[in-house]
C-alpha cells in the first residue's frame, strides 16, 4: 500500500516532541510502505533544508518540499492571529492553506490515485476535501482543544484566560468537524483518545504512542553522580517554560535537604530567566542547544519532569528512561504513559514532595537502580519505535479496509 505523508513542518533534526515523533514515524512507515513525503516549511532558515532532505531521501520514493503560505510567527502570521479573534476558525487551522498549494496538492493526488494519505496535523485539514473520499489518516500530536482548555484554566491574566477559553472552544469545533471525516485518527495515548472521543464520538481512533530510540538512548557504562538532577527540554514550548519556572520553586527545597545539589537545564533556546538563575547560583548549569544531550544525561542520577501544562505524552521522559535514568515527574508530566508510581517512576505534585522524591533517589542507590531498571524495561517493551511502528502499521491497515468517510457539504470550513 502506497502512502502519501503530508507534514505541516519539517521534522528535522529529530529534537523536541513533535519532530521526534514525526521523524521516527516516517522512518517506520517507510519500512512497510512506498512513501511519498510532502513537507511544508513554515520556518525557512531555521533548518538546513538540504540536510533534512538528505536524511529523508533514503527512505522515500518521492520527496516534495513546499514553502508555506505564511512564515511561522512572522509579521503576517501575527496579523492573521490578531484578526482570527473575530473569526470562527482559529488562524493556525487556515494559515497553511492557499489556492496555489491546493492546486499542487491535487496534482500530486492525481499522480498517486491509490495511495493512503496521512495528514500529520489538523492544521492541514483544509487539504482533505481534495482527497475526494479516498482513505485518509489524521495524526494528533496532542488533543489540541483539551490542551488549550488546560492552558486557559492555568492562565492568571483574565484577558488571556478569556481568549484561551474561546480558542479552546473553536479548536473543539474544528476537531468535531474534521475527525469524523477521516478513516482513522491517530492519538498518542488512551487518555488523548478519550478526550478526542468526548468531543467527537464518531471519530475512529487508534493509539500510536510516542516512543524513544532505545539504541540511541541507552544506559551508560559509568555510574551517575549523586546530587545531580537534570531537566532536558525544548524551552521554546510553553509547557516546558512553565515547568522551568516551577523548578525555581522546587529547587530551594532540594538544596535545603541536600546542600550543594546541582541542576542541569539542557535544551533548545533556554530563556534569559534561566541564564539569570544560573548566574545567581553556581550549582545550576544551563546548556543551550547541545548537539547531543546524552553526555549531560549520563552525569545526572535523576531526571526531573516538573511539567504542569500541555498535553499528549512527554518524549523527554521516555528518552530519560531509555538512558537508564530514574525519573521524578508530576502527574501531568507523565500522564498518558503506562507508568506506575514507585515501580518505574516517582510521582509528586507539590514542590516539597518533588524535592523529597529527588533527594530520596540520591540517598537510596538501590531504589534508584530499581526505578531506572524498570523504566528501561518499560520502554523496551512498550515504547521503542519498532513497537510503535507495528501499531502504526495496524492503524494504516485498519484505515485501508475500514468504512470510507464521506465528504460533507461543509467540508470547506475556512472561517
Amino acid at each position: 500500500m502506497k502512502l502519501i505523508w503530508f507534514s505541516h513542518f519539517l521534522p528535522y533534526p529529530p529534537v523536541g516532541g513533535a519532530a521526534q515523533r514525526s521523524y521516527h514515524l516516517i522512518r517506520q512507515a517507510a519500512q512497510r510502505h512506498p512513501l511519498v513525503l510532502v513537507l511544508l516549511n513554515p520556518r525557512p532558515g531555521r533548518v538546513n533544508e538540504q540536510e533534512a532532505l538528505r536524511a529523508f531521501r533514503p527512505w522515500c520514493a518521492e520527496i516534495h518540499l513546499w514553502s508555506a503560505p505564511y512564515r511561522w510567527k512572522g509579521a503576517r502570521w501575527w496579523l492573521g492571529m490578531a484578526a482570527s479573534v473575530f473569526q470562527s476558525v482559529p488562524f493556525n487551522c487556515r494559515a497553511l492553506w492557499s489556492p496555489a498549494l491546493e492546486s499542487r496538492w491535487r496534482q500530486l493526488l492525481e499522480k498517486h490515485p491509490d495511495a493512503l494519505v496521512h495528514f500529520d496535523s489538523t492544521d492541514l485539514a483544509l487539504y482533505f476535501p481534495a482527497t475526494h473520499g479516498r482513505r485518509a489518516v489524521l495524526n494528533h500530536h496532542n488533543c489540541e482543544s483539551a490542551m488549550a482548555q488546560r492552558r486557559a484554566e492555568l492562565e492568571p491574566n483574565p484577558f488571556k484566560k478569556a481568549y484561551l477559553f474561546l480558542y479552546a472552544q473553536r479548536l473543539a469545533r474544528v476537531e468535531a468537524h474534521w475527525c469524523r471525516r477521516f478513516a482513522t485518527n491517530l492519538v498518542v495515548s488512551e487518555r488523548d483518545g478519550w478526550l478526542l472521543s468526548r468531543n467527537c464520538p464518531e471519530a475512529h481512533i487508534h493509539v500510536v504512542a510516542n516512543g524513544t530510540d532505545t539504541e540511541y538512548f541507552s544506559p551508560p557504562a559509568t555510574e551517575p553522580e549523586r546530587g545531580i538532577a537534570i531537566f532536558a527540554a525544548s524551552f521554546g514550548w510553553y509547557p516546558n517554560l512553565s515547568a522551568a519556572r516551577y523548578l525555581q520553586e522546587i529547587w530551594p527545597h532540594v538544596e535545603r535537604q541536600w546542600p550543594g545539589a546541582r541542576l542541569y537545564l539542557v535544551g533548545k533556546t533556554p530563556p534569559r530567566f534561566l541564564h539569570a538563575w544560573a548566574e545567581r547560583n553556581s550549582n545550576i548549569t544551563v546548556v543551550a542547544n547541545p548537539p547531543d544531550v546524552r553526555p549531560w544525561m549520563a552525569r545526572a542520577a535523576v531526571f526531573v519532569c516538573p511539567v504542569r501544562d500541555g498535553g499528549g505524552t512527554r518524549l523527554k521522559i521516555l528518552d530519560a528512561m531509555a538512558q537508564g535514568k530514574a525519573v521524578v515527574s508530576t502527574s501531568v508530566g507523565c500522564e498518558g504513559l503506562d507508568v506506575t508510581d514507585g515501580e518505574n517512576i516517582l510521582i509528586a505534585d507539590d514542590p516539597e514532595r518533588i524535592a523529597a522524591a529527588v533527594v530520596r533517589l540520591w540517598k537510596d542507590d538501590a531504589l534508584r537502580r530499581q526505578i531506572a531498571r524498570a523504566g528501561r524495561e518499560l520502554v523496551e517493551r512498550r515504547y521503542s519505535w519498532h513497537k510503535i511502528g507495528e501499531d502504526l502499521h495496524c492503524a494504516y491497515q485498519c484505515a485501508g479496509v475500514g468504512c470510507p468517510r464521506q465528504n460533507a457539504p461543509d467540508d470547506t470550513m475556512r472561517g
